[in-house]
């Protein structure tokens, strides 16, 4: 649930953020969705398989909790983390089990460098398509640095985790991004078209090819990608005519020598 703002063209030089994408964020206050675990099946048992009896996780953009509290009592984790843009999410979460949080982006390189700790598994699920800049391009490259700076995150010989709902063709998911980005603009509601998550206007989305998440996961040289996972899914209904749907995960080993 990282946003980043609409009006500022990404640059790793910069030590802030860039401007947080306020119609995003106060859509997660307002409605702070609890996502489907089942869709973490195929992250749940690869951290259940590779985790130790002190190993430690943050899920980055934790929402309300769900999938942090899932994630730690499949895997059996220790040390549990939690970051998310929004202070009424980080309180929910905190409600549901044990765990240190840290309210800010994860575009936020000075935030990304103050957290001392280094965990074994970072966690970005159904992230990426919510990292908002003033066009898909923009869009794609916070979409890289936040791959990058988890990467930052996890200790040497450690993993991060990504998970993303995939749509197809691009044209037509180019076309939702401009809707809704207009939509934002004189609305700050959600209109429903069909079933819980299928709406227009906020939030903003931007859905990557598995082509793109994959370049985007091989780009950094501290880290190769692991292991795959590329599920077909049913988009919504009304959608079915014009859109493909799969949920992919990626798993990203931070090499061991740092």
């Amino acid at each position: 649930m990282k946003q980043a703002g609409p009006h500022s063209r990404p640059s790793e030089k910069e030590g802030a953020a860039p401007p947080e994408d306020r119609s995003t964020t106060e859509y997660f206050d307002s409605y702070a969705p609890e996502y489907s675990v089942g869709r973490l099946q195929f992250a749940a048992d690869f951290i259940k398989a590779q985790a130790r009896p002190d190993s430690s996780l943050i899920d980055i953009g934790c929402g309300v909790g769900n999938t942090l509290e899932y994630l730690v009592g499949v895997a059996g984790i220790s040390r549990a983390a939690g970051m998310d843009v929004s202070a009424k999410c980080l309180e929910q979460t905190q409600r549901r089990l044990p765990c240190t949080t840290y309210q800010g982006s994860i575009l936020d390189h000075e935030l990304v460098r103050s957290v001392e700790d280094r965990f074994d598994f970072a966690v970005l699920a159904a992230i990426l398509h919510h990292l908002i800049g003033k066009n898909r391009r923009d869009s794609k490259e916070y979409a890289r640095m936040a791959i990058s700076h988890t990467l930052e995150l996890v200790r040497p010989g450690g993993y991060v985790v990504i998970h993303e709902p995939i749509y197809a063709p691009r044209a037509v998911t180019t076309a939702v991004f401009w809707v809704k980005k207009a939509l934002t603009t004189i609305t700050s509601h959600r209109v429903q078209v069909a079933g819980p998550w299928a709406n227009i206007g906020p939030p903003v989305v931007s859905y990557l090819t598995n082509e793109e998440l994959l370049g985007m996961a091989q780009a950094d040289p501290r880290g190769s990608v692991v292991d795959t996972d590329i599920s077909s899914s049913q988009p919504p209904l009304l959608a079915r005519p014009v859109l493909r749907r799969w949920n992919t995960t990626v798993i990203v080993g931070r090499d061991a020598a740092g």
